[in-house]
């Protein structure tokens, strides 16, 4: 699997659960609720946009070794 399409199964499946979350939400709206958005979710999502940025840069690096190699 190479790193884009891993990239982009993450955001796809980021995304998915965003949504999962967004329809809780309207469900789910006591202080508990927004005590796990911020402890839980917030950081998910902020480190999932990290791996995002990451991969991209990775994928610069093989294909850089790849052109290397050629």
């Amino acid at each position: 699997m190479s790193a884009q399409s891993s990239k982009a199964r993450l955001a796809g499946l980021l995304k998915q659960l965003v949504g999962h979350w967004e329809e809780t939400r309207s469900a789910w709206v006591d202080d508990k609720a927004r005590e796990f958005h911020d402890r839980y979710m917030v950081e998910l999502m902020a480190q999932v946009e990290k791996t995002l940025t990451s991969l991209d840069q990775l994928e610069v690096v093989i294909q850089k070794m790849k052109d290397d190699c050629e």
